[in-house]
């Protein structure tokens, strides 16, 4: 845990903007299940639940379209979230709505190391917060997602029909519109190991999310990640053409 802090610290003062700032830091692991389930040759059911300590809960659905050749993948949906908050000494009350759509590009590869870049936007409506509890109004504002992933395929490297990927994440993240909650701009980063077996995938890897609460100060959330990514086939009666879902193309 003091190494990543070291690295931490050292990554954040490379630049003069972060020499004059305070950092502190906030552990926390995230917890993921993702479930896709294929309806016809280009449509899929999307359904995902995550959990971090003492900060939130997002439940999503959604319904995802892959184009011909499987490059092109856009997700239009819905998300629930209970939040933490000041008064609520560590349980998640706060509630939110998120409608919400996205983008993935995946760059056409026959090689093992692969790229893929998603475009995601996020329509926030929060529950406010009074002087010294919840109220029942909501405030919204936007959110624009900006991500990156770089995947390395080591194919059956464990065991026959066993494949092994690593994969590395980047997202910045930005907020826009009239309501205060959330923070305006935030840097995410992945690293995951990922087993695949059967229609299951295990994510196994660490994130670090760098937030700037202010001028003077940086907050940098790290942790471990464990994701379950289970696809599933509705139509296993018909001869139909599956295609592949990645947890780097829908990762909360």
């Amino acid at each position: 845990m003091k190494t990543i802090r070291i690295l931490l610290v050292f990554l954040c003062f490379q630049t003069a903007s972060y020499a004059q700032r305070d950092v502190s830091f906030a552990y926390e692991t995230w917890w993921g299940v993702m479930t896709s389930t294929q309806i016809s040759n280009r449509l899929a059911i999307w359904n995902d639940a995550h959990f971090v300590n003492d900060l939130f809960f997002i439940y999503r659905t959604g319904l995802t379209f892959h184009n011909l050749s499987d490059n092109l993948v856009t997700t239009v949906g819905y998300g629930y979230l209970r939040l933490g908050d000041p008064f609520s000494e560590g349980r998640l009350r706060r509630s939110e709505h998120r409608p919400w759509m996205q983008t993935v590009y995946r760059v056409p590869s026959s090689q093992p190391l692969s790229t893929s870049f998603r475009f995601r936007y996020d329509a926030r409506f929060i529950q406010d917060l009074g002087s010294e509890s919840l109220v029942d109004e909501f405030s919204f504002n936007n959110r624009w997602r900006f991500n990156n992933a770089l995947r390395y395929n080591f194919g059956e490297l464990i065991s026959p029909n066993t494949r092994f990927a690593t994969a590395f994440l980047n997202e910045s993240l930005f907020r826009t519109g009239p309501g205060t909650s959330g923070f305006r701009y935030e840097h995410r980063t992945h690293l995951l190991g990922q087993l695949t077996k059967a229609n299951f995938t295990y994510s196994l890897g660490y994130v670090m999310r760098y937030i700037p609460l202010n001028a003077e100060t940086i907050r940098i959330n790290h942790g471990p990640v464990f994701w379950l990514s289970i696809n599933l086939n509705a139509m296993k009666n018909r001869k139909i053409q599956t295609f592949e879902e990645f947890p780097s193309d829908h990762s909360h």
